[in-house]
């Protein structure tokens, strides 16, 4: 399971901060559920500045050798996660 750590600046520019295999080298953790649950609460932004990648987007983002096309899946994944996470907290 690949998750992008990111930060949201105020202007809402996107930072990405870092791309993480969350899956354990003898392959425990394989959907990242565990890393998560310690991202979560070592953090104290509780998640939102990280997006798990969906299956679908990350065989796209093996996919490709274009770098504006691999920003733009980057962006549409961490764009849907930041709405999905500041509407549960309404």
């Amino acid at each position: 399971m690949l998750f992008i750590e990111y930060d949201v600046a105020p202007q809402g520019e996107i930072e990405v901060v870092a791309l993480i295999n969350a899956v354990e080298e003898n392959g425990d953790d394989a959907d990242g559920t565990d890393w998560l649950a310690w991202r979560v609460a070592e953090f104290d932004d509780n998640g939102l500045g990280c997006a798990g990648v969906p299956a679908s987007q990350l065989a796209l983002m093996e996919q490709t050798e274009d770098p504006d096309e691999l920003r733009a899946i980057v962006e549409r994944i961490i764009l849907a996660d930041r709405a999905t996470k500041e509407a549960e907290q309404r």
